[in-house]
């Protein structure tokens, strides 16, 4: 009894329940939050450019190419009329005359000089922007894993000969081959942009997926995959492209960014749609810059949007890398 009494007393760690799968979801963004403000922040404004583009019809106050918005700046109405929080404008017809408009909330952007409402356009634009961005981005991340993986993973004649193809395409300076495409094609269209943008990208995003996979080609769970039969296609499929899923999303993220780019770039130079009835930011831009000398607010809006989206994709396209990839794990990065 003495002995019993004065051996220690070994207390068993409390097992804790493993995460579902909801709360490793959530946990994912509270620790995005917490250890990288700035992607998270960037994450909740790619969320509301996303609603936008999804239900523009519940947010615009116009149709895109609606022409009856009246040629006027209008400015928002914060209180009594006639006062700085509500002004007034001048709105000049030559059918009906000088009138005066108190100031609202129907034209917060203004209009261009046809009379369409900037606020509507903008609006629309975000459908048109991540319709292009998402749907590259789709075609240049599966024509990525199909070059990088099978590179990757092979090696030898196979990885030399497809590594020069993809050299060759990389030297092709990208906006030439657009405009050159799209003239040829015989004007540009959005299935026409995401299929051009989609497969230049692919190309270039390759090189990060082989150098990806050529880190993990070497790993033992690869070699108990073999010794257990199990085929290149198998292993390529269940064991290597989850292990590279991190550099694939942060590629993917920052990609979305760049084709919103290039498309605004197409639609500024006037090689992109034209068509009114589906505004671009870009297209915004072109027809803004006709006027700028005169009106230089209308070059702000689509000029903001275009830079706000950009900024918040390779933003938390920089927080993902930081956070997927374990070597980064910690690092606040330059903006944290």
């Amino acid at each position: 009894m003495a002995d019993a009494a004065t051996q220690p007393m070994v207390l068993e760690p409390l097992s804790r329940p493993a995460p579902t799968a909801l709360g490793r979801f959530f946990g994912f963004f509270r620790t995005l939050a917490k250890t990288k403000p700035l992607g998270f922040v960037s994450l909740v404004i790619i969320v509301l450019l996303g609603v936008l583009a999804v239900a523009p019809g519940l947010f615009a106050t116009h149709e895109p190419a609606d022409t009856r918005a009246g040629v006027r700046l209008q400015k928002y109405c914060l209180g009594p009329e006639d006062t700085f929080l509500c002004p007034t404008v001048v709105e000049r017809s030559a059918t009906f005359g000088d009138r005066t408009v108190p100031g609202t909330l129907s034209n917060p952007f203004g209009t261009d000089q046809l009379g369409r409402d900037n606020y509507s356009r903008i609006v629309y634009g975000a459908r048109n922007a991540f319709y292009v961005g998402l749907g590259a981005v789709l075609i240049s991340s599966a024509l990525a894993l199909l070059i990088g993986v099978t590179s990757g993973y092979f090696g030898g004649t196979y990885d030399a000969v497809l590594q020069r193809l993809v050299d060759a395409v990389m030297a092709l300076p990208v906006l030439v081959v657009l405009l050159a495409a799209t003239t040829m094609l015989g004007g540009a269209s959005f299935g026409k942009l995401i299929v051009l943008l989609g497969l230049l990208g692919g190309f270039s995003g390759s090189r990060v997926i082989r150098s990806a996979v050529i880190a993990v080609r070497s790993a033992q769970y690869l070699d108990a995959a073999r010794v257990i039969g199990a085929t290149d296609v198998r292993i390529m499929v269940r064991h290597v492209v989850p292990n590279i899923f991190g550099p694939l999303m942060v590629q993917a993220t920052i990609g979305v960014g760049s084709i919103i780019l290039a498309e605004a770039a197409l639609s500024f130079l006037g090689f992109g749609v034209v068509n009114p009835d589906q505004p671009t930011w870009g297209q915004m831009l072109q027809i803004s810059q006709q006027i700028a000398s005169i009106r230089p607010d209308q070059l702000v809006w689509p000029g903001l949007f275009i830079a706000l989206a950009v900024f918040s994709f390779n933003m938390l396209g920089d927080a993902l890398r930081d956070l997927l990839d374990p070597r980064m794990r910690g690092a606040r990065g330059s903006f944290g």
